[in-house]
């Protein structure tokens, strides 16, 4: 590997590279989820093959991550079951398995019982909001509504699962690994190991989408590696299996998030109290951005002028709960459409009106609430869905039909869901918002862009970009992946460094060029980055004022009907409208979307596999600067999807995911009490 940079970007997957004297590694898990664990041990090893424990690590057994202090291998107090307590090496993989299931522990009980700690919270009080005032809108509403709804989808990747390979050489260290966070991976080894950052050379292999824990996950991963790869003297290679990978680096924690909402007999909001509770698992440093964010969704676009929402993330004797940062906040979008959506459905409310009634972002007004979201054009897009469904006349058709219906007619269920994609918050302490472009244009007459290599689409769209303020060919426009520690923060292009901000950022780089191109000699760089004035738009301290750089939206309409057989489900329509600025590349963002909503439709029943044929996609266009669209599907298509099953099944579905069979024993009940009930009338009438 090169030493002219710290940080590689590569195009192999990690688990394909092989080094000359290479052994292989496995962590040894805790197999208890408390105690205080006395020693590990497996008896009788074979030459070559050797275990680290935390008495034997060759370092500083601790890493990290935004001051929260994580072991790399337990010590003492076991938090979880399947915490690392050892790591064993050698030179076989088949041998390691056989030996790590002969792995003995000595664990004895905690002297006092597990407390769960509160990681992180947050309170919101808004108008009347407070708790005596709240009660007194709730008594004389003419609509009270009140539920519990719990989203977890788990976002399992087909892709290469987390691993390593890492080695000593001199007095430097190498490392191949998918990391997306490298400067905290070279600073975590360096005082880790009491080597200079400078002597740290880090090979960025292929990575699939970030989770906070692939985040700091694959740093304690890489840490565990380096300790068998310095004891041994030889290159390590440690591959997860698919099962470590879901369990460890993409379980996403549970969100439950209850709403109860009063509303006036004309559909308005009067008061709403917002509770929120995520399980963080053992220990999580991201709690506390994930509670800003849940918060802050919470309310969505709409308005509440009495509000109390109360937000806290706890500790649990789980591993550490992750969630994907592109939909870190699809969790609280979930709760508050399917809450819309059931009060719709309980006061005859038309499900559309009743949302742009509440809503003064989508028509433009000024509104009271603290988080200042913008949107372009969201009521053109609420009302093209609404036209192009056809929603109330089948909301209202499906709702009238549900009395009649027999098990020769196949139920019918219409749901709608709206949501925003958010990008550059500026309330994060994870990068400090950060993001920065720099572009050179060379004596050669091409461009070469400083950032991580972004998707072919993104790229197209940079080169065309580019091209056109420089009138240069598309061709000559290149990317730069190499990066020294100094000036390494290589965000993930879909973390907080995304489309709308970068590119951004790349036309000013390039507007800067452009003025000093006559009268500068060539090369000509220049630096662009999020300006401190955009960033004090957001007061973290009062939680007020504008959280993102920029925003898109969604709306999102699915027809179901069930297969009165087996109650299946089957998907007959989606039609989706997405606001997102200008759209640069049409064709590439519309499969995209399409894509999302295929992967996503397969995560919402556990052991069956949802799909849609039928899927109507329309873009509001606009000229403002164009904005993420990524991680809509996810945020909205969930909300639609439920509140069209409920209808459909006429009867409540209040989390996602379901168990396959859960929809036919749910009908099955249902007509049990239903037979129930009609016998216990004749009794009566018969009395």
């Amino acid at each position: 590997m090169p030493e002219k940079s710290q940080t590689q970007i590569s195009k192999s997957w990690y688990s394909d590279l092989e080094k000359d004297g290479m052994i292989f590694a496995k962590i040894i898990r805790s197999p208890k989820k408390t105690g205080v664990l006395k020693s590990v041990e497996i008896k009788d090893l074979p030459k070559d093959y050797f275990l680290i424990d935390a008495k034997n690590f060759p370092g500083r057994n601790i890493m990290d991550t935004l001051g929260a202090h994580a072991e790399v291998l337990c010590s003492e107090i076991i938090l979880y079951e399947g915490q690392p307590t050892a790591i064993l090496a050698g030179p076989d993989k088949k041998m390691l398995e056989e030996l790590a299931a002969k792995a003995k522990f000595e664990i004895e009980p905690l002297s006092e019982p597990y407390e769960r700690q509160t990681l992180a919270q947050k309170r919101i009080v808004l108008g009347g909001g407070r708790q005596k005032n709240v009660q007194k809108y709730f008594n004389k509403a003419a609509l009270k509504v009140q539920n519990k709804w719990v989203y977890n989808l788990d976002s399992t990747e087909a892709n290469e699962t987390n691993g390593a390979l890492c080695w000593f050489s001199k007095d430097s260290l190498y490392i191949n690994t998918p990391t997306q966070w490298p400067v905290h991976l070279i600073k975590n080894l360096s005082a880790v190991f009491d080597i200079p950052e400078e002597k740290i050379f880090v090979n960025k292999t292929i990575s699939c989408e970030p989770s906070v824990n692939s985040l700091w996950g694959n740093t304690l991963l890489v840490c565990q590696v380096c300790a068998a790869a310095k004891i041994a003297q030889k290159p390590v290679k440690l591959v997860y299996s698919r099962e470590e990978d879901d369990k460890y680096i993409s379980n996403t924690g549970e969100v439950s998030i209850t709403h109860k909402t009063a509303f006036d007999k004309d559909g308005m909001i009067q008061a709403a109290t917002i509770d929120i509770d995520f399980d963080a698992g053992a220990f999580n440093p991201f709690a506390e951005e994930i509670i800003d964010r849940l918060t802050i969704a919470s309310v969505g676009v709409y308005n509440f002028d009495n509000l109390e929402i109360n937000a806290i993330a706890r500790a649990s004797q789980k591993p550490p709960a992750s969630v994907n940062i592109e939909t870190i906040d699809a969790q609280a979008f979930f709760a508050l459409e399917c809450q819309l959506q059931k009060a719709a459905d309980l006061a005859g409310f038309d499900p559309g009106e009743l949302r742009a009634k509440n809503s003064k972002i989508l028509n433009k007004q000024d509104s009271k609430m603290p988080f200042n979201i913008s949107i372009e054009k969201g009521a053109e897009s609420l009302e093209a869905i609404l036209r192009q469904s056809d929603f109330l006349r089948k909301f209202v058709t499906n709702k009238i039909n549900a009395s009649y219906i027999s098990d020769s007619i196949k139920p019918r269920g219409i749901g709608l869901s709206t949501a925003y994609d958010a990008s550059g918050y500026y309330g994060t302490s994870i990068f400090e918002c950060d993001q920065k472009m720099e572009a050179t244009l060379q004596k050669d007459g091409s461009l070469v862009i400083h950032a991580l290599t972004p998707s072919k689409t993104i790229l197209e769209i940079w080169k065309n970009e580019a091209a056109e303020i420089l009138q240069i060919d598309p061709k000559m426009v290149k990317v730069n992946s190499d990066f020294s520690l100094k000036d390494d923060t290589l965000i993930p292009e879909n973390f907080y460094s995304n489309l709308s901000i970068m590119t951004s950022l790349l036309k000013k780089c390039c507007q800067g060029i452009q003025t000093k191109r006559f009268r500068s000699p060539l090369p000509i760089t220049v630096s662009k980055a999020i300006t401190k004035t955009q960033i004090k738009q957001w007061n973290k301290k009062r939680f007020k004022g504008t959280p993102f750089n920029s925003t898109s939206f969604i709306v999102v309409a699915l027809e179901l009907t069930l297969d009165t057989c087996v109650y299946k489900p089957e998907i007959k329509n989606i039609w989706v409208a997405v606001s997102a600025g200008k759209i640069l590349a049409g064709k590439e963002a519309e499969n995209k979307i399409k894509f999302s909503i295929q992967k996503t439709l397969a995560e919402l029943i556990l052991g069956e596999k949802l799909t849609a044929k039928n899927i109507f996609i329309s873009f509001v266009q606009s000229e403002s600067e164009p904005a993420q669209i990524g991680g809509l599907i996810k945020k909205a298509l969930p909300a639609a999807f439920t509140s069209a099953l409920s209808q459909a099944l006429r009867l409540d579905i209040h989390s996602i995911p379901l168990k396959n069979g859960e929809i036919f024993k749910a009908v099955l009940d249902q007509k049990e009490a239903a037979k129930e009930k009609e016998s216990a009338q004749k009794k009566e009438v018969g009395q």
